[in-house]
């Protein structure tokens, strides 16, 4: 799929899931509106994101995890490479629900962070792929967010990098920051 690359991915929690995932392995995020499908999330090189997410989301015990993390297998959306694939596995996955009269997963992230299509989309992404023989580990995946850094900018001061990884064992080492 690509070149083996190592990053380190900052994982934003509470100190109690910390030391669980510290002594016991972390658990992927199987919610419907995630992002990049299941996986364990990490914001690439930036502990300070993961801080305020983890603020936010456990304001009374923020804890940052930092994993060195081997992108081996990654559907990896640096690459250009990936586009006209995604874009023929979308066909598929349209014709999939159309032909089963499923309803379409719909987001709305001008409204929300949910963002249900894309979850649907690259977990079924995920499968196909590894129908095909192409085991996929993890996604990569810029996002842009928040405001402006200043007017007319194309800068913004939430903008990150998401990895989902789908397969833990990608994760080489992880400790407290």
């Amino acid at each position: 799929m690509n070149d083996r690359i190592e990053v380190y991915g900052y994982h934003g929690t509470s100190q109690t899931k910390a030391a669980s995932i510290l002594k016991n392995g972390f658990l992927s995020s199987d919610n419907d509106y995630d992002w990049l499908g299941t996986g364990i999330y990490f914001f690439q090189d930036a502990p300070m994101r993961a801080k305020k997410w983890a603020t936010e989301m456990h304001p009374d015990e923020p804890a940052v995890i930092c994993s060195l993390i081997e992108l081996d297998n990654c559907i990896d959306l640096f690459d250009i490479m990936w586009f006209p694939i995604l874009k023929n596995v979308y066909n598929l996955f349209d014709e999939e629900y159309r032909s089963t009269n499923r309803p379409f997963p719909k987001q709305n992230p001008s409204r929300s962070k949910a963002h249900r299509l894309d979850c649907a989309f690259f977990n079924y992404a995920s499968q196909f792929l590894s129908r095909q023989g192409q085991i996929v580990t993890s996604i990569r995946a810029v996002f842009v967010e928040g405001e402006c850094i200043f007017p007319d900018s194309a800068i913004f001061d939430l903008a990150h990098v998401q990895i989902a990884v789908r397969n833990p064992a990608v994760i080489k080492e992880s400790y407290l920051v």
